[in-house]
Formats: structure tokens, sequence, C-alpha cells
């Protein structure tokens, strides 16, 4: 880890705090700072943006996992713990700044959902933290193989779900302009790009440099242009301002002087994740230049407050875990033939009829009972039945990720029954 651009970071995120707050203090912008009046619309503009950037994370590593990319196990490793300290940063947000950001039941609902997803990125990015741990345990490291893939499977689509199901709700309690079943996607879509440009961010702080995901943050923000820009003719409104930072500022990354330098790099990916802001704040309150217009320090400080909690998490954790991340036995970094840190699989090009494939025999049996688990929680619960799915889904992670501890317990009875 650079721990010298870390420390360069939280300072300048620690200075325009204070800088900010001084600054309210200037404009009398301090009350509502200070009391949770309601009356403020910024906690929830960057409530929305930390919510999404908590999927962000999980859902660009499952979703790599899924399509067998080869990343190493640390680039999982931060993408998983960004989401959960995002997490974190959104719930501090939803206590100190409740009436702000008070919402419909129904999207309530689905921000419990959201931290059901939470619940199992944990459990996602703890399998990692355990593989990494039993290095020397080869029985332990091919156990914990066999589900990796399996729980990315069960995470991506409810993830989508999850995502989906609040995107809907919001346009249809919240703001009835963005109503459509466009706008899913669209919202699918930005969360993707923000793991994509804070994982170039995060590799750049391990002093690591990807370009395949260079690459997929360039793809990426071709296409969330066009999603602007349908958008536009659509609605015949639209964050023009949002546009330029998210998506015209990172073809930057195709001078070389840029991508090539890591303040460069990091200039980028603050652009990208400001024009999501810009975005948030216009989704909210369907006015482009309301940002700018409404800008006081007190926006400004909370801004800086959340970002510079979200750092001090996640490399106070980062630095607790140390060892996890920086295991030697363990393949990281630059892509290499060879796996990051998972058993080599020899099989990988053999044939398997429908419903016999090694995945398909770890997930059916935790699946099941996920299953029956949401129809059951449907059956007895009459409010927030949308968290059947999410609920179900985590109870089937669960039960995948026992499997390891079970087959290992089994085996060692089976050996001493032998002898």
């Amino acid at each position: 880890m650079n721990s010298k651009v870390v420390t360069i970071v939280f300072i300048g995120l620690c200075l325009l705090l204070l800088l900010s707050v001084g600054g309210s203090f200037w404009d009398g912008s301090y009350d509502h700072l200070l009391h949770n009046s309601g009356s403020w619309k910024f906690p929830k503009t960057l409530f929305i943006f930390w919510i999404g950037m908590s999927q962000a994370g999980v859902l660009l590593s499952a979703f790599l996992l899924v399509m067998k990319v080869k990343i190493h196990r640390r680039t999982s490793l931060l993408l998983e713990l960004s989401s959960l300290c995002s997490l974190v940063v959104a719930v501090v947000l939803s206590f100190v700044y409740s009436r702000s950001i008070q919402m419909n039941s129904d999207v309530h609902s689905d921000v419990y959902g959201i931290g059901i997803v939470g619940f199992m990125s944990l459990l996602f990015f703890v399998t990692h933290l355990v593989a990494a741990d039993s290095a020397e345990d080869v029985s332990l490291c091919k156990e914990l193989a066999k589900i990796r893939r399996p729980l990315a499977w069960i995470i991506l689509p409810t993830v989508f779900w999850v995502i989906s199901e609040f995107a809907l709700d919001f346009a249809r309690l919240e703001n009835s302009v963005w109503q459509g079943a466009f706008f899913p996607l669209y919202v699918v879509s930005i969360v993707f790009y923000m793991g994509l440009a804070s994982s170039i961010a995060l590799l750049s702080f391990e002093n690591y440099y990807n370009r395949l995901i260079e690459r997929f943050v360039l793809l990426c923000s071709w296409f969330i242009s066009l999603l602007f820009l349908w958008v536009i003719l659509v609605k015949g409104e639209g964050s023009y301002t949002a546009f330029a930072f998210a998506c015209v500022v990172p073809q930057l990354l195709f001078i070389e002087a840029v991508r090539e330098n890591l303040w460069g790099r990091l200039l980028v990916v603050a652009f990208i994740l400001f024009g999501v802001l810009l975005k948030c704040d216009f989704v909210v309150n369907l006015d482009e230049f309301h940002f700018f217009s409404n800008a006081v320090f007190a926006n400004a400080g909370l801004m800086f407050a959340c970002g510079a909690l979200f750092v001090a998490i996640f490399f106070g954790v980062r630095f607790l875990l140390s060892r996890f991340f920086e295991n030697d036995e363990i393949l990281m970094g630059e892509e290499s033939d060879s796996s990051d840190g998972e058993v080599v699989e020899t099989d990988v090009n053999k044939y398997y009829s429908p419903f016999s494939a090694p995945e398909f025999k770890v997930v059916r049996l935790p699946v099941l009972c996920g299953v029956l688990t949401a129809v059951a929680y449907g059956y007895f619960t009459s409010d927030w039945v949308n968290l059947a799915g999410p609920f179900g889904a985590y109870v089937s992670c669960l039960l995948v990720c026992l499997q390891p501890f079970v087959h290992l317990g089994f085996s060692k009875k089976h050996r001493r029954v032998r002898k």
C-alpha cells in the first residue's frame, strides 16, 4: 500500500472539511450541519450516491468472477471492502440526517434489501479472507475454491434485483418523472461504472495499475454516454454537467501522460464520481443547476466528511487486515497466466451435461432452501414482502459458505473411522 499517497489524500480531505465547516459559519449554513431539520436535501443526494457505491464493488467483483475474468485476489478484496465501507457511510448518513433522507416506506424496505446484500457481501469478503489465511491448508483452499463462483452466481442477480427494485420504487413514489422500465437499466449501468472507476483508484493506492479495468472504464463511459443522450431525448431534459464530468473527462485516459500518472488517474476517477454525484442530485431535484445554485459550505462540508470517513474506515481495515492482502504465497498485482490465489482448474474445457456441472451441485440444495425460506417469509409477512427475494438469497449464501466446513468435518470423521 502506498502510505504516502493515502496520507496525502486523507489530510487533503480533512483540510477541505475544516475549510468547509469554517465557511459554513461565514455563510450561515452551519445550522444544516448541526440540526436534523429535514429541510436540507443534500443529505438525500449523498445517501443515494453512497448506496450506489455500496453495491458497486461487490457487483463488479461478482461479475468478473462469473465471467471468469482473471483478476487477482487483492482486487476482489479491495472491491468488496469498498462496498462494505460505503454501506457504513450510508448508514451513518441515514442516522445523522434521518429527517432529510426520509422516504416512502416501500423505498425504506428496498434500503433494507440493500442492507441484506451488505450481509451477503460480508460473507463473500470473509470467504476470501479465510482462503488467504489458509493458503497452506490445501484441502480448505480447494473447498473454498469450489464455492467462490457459486456465491457470485447467487450475489450477482440479487444485486441486480435489489438495485432495480430500489430504482423502480424511487421513481414510482419519490419522483414520477423517472417511471419506466428503462430507469433500472440506467441505474445498474451507473453503479457498475462507479465500481470500475473506484477500482482504478483503489489499485492506484496499492501501486498497481490494471490496463484491463482501464479499457472497461472507457467502454462503459461510451455506453453511459448513450444512456445519458437517450434520457435527454426521451425526457427532454438531463444533466449536461454530469455528462461532461462522468463521460467526457474519462476520455483523457487516451492520453498516455494522464493514464500513466498516478495523480492523473486519481483525478479522472474523482471527476467520474463527482459527475455521478451531480446525476444523483439531478435525479432527486430535477434541476440541472440545483447543485451549483444552492451550493453552500455545508454541502461541501458534508461531502468531504463522508469522503474522509470512507478513507479512514477503508484504509483502517486495510491496515488491520494487511496480512491477508499482502500474503506472498498468493499471486496478486499485475495480470498473469496463473490464477489469483485460487486452486487451478484442470477441467475448464470439460463439457458437462445440463444440471450436472460442479457449480450447480454446490448451489442446488442451498438455493432450494433459500427459495423455500423466501416463500415462507412472503407468506407469513404482510409488510415488505419484496424483502423475500434478498432474504432467501442470503440464506442460500449462508448455506453455501457452510459447505466447505461441513465437507471437511465429514472427511476428517471418515478418516478416523477408517483408522
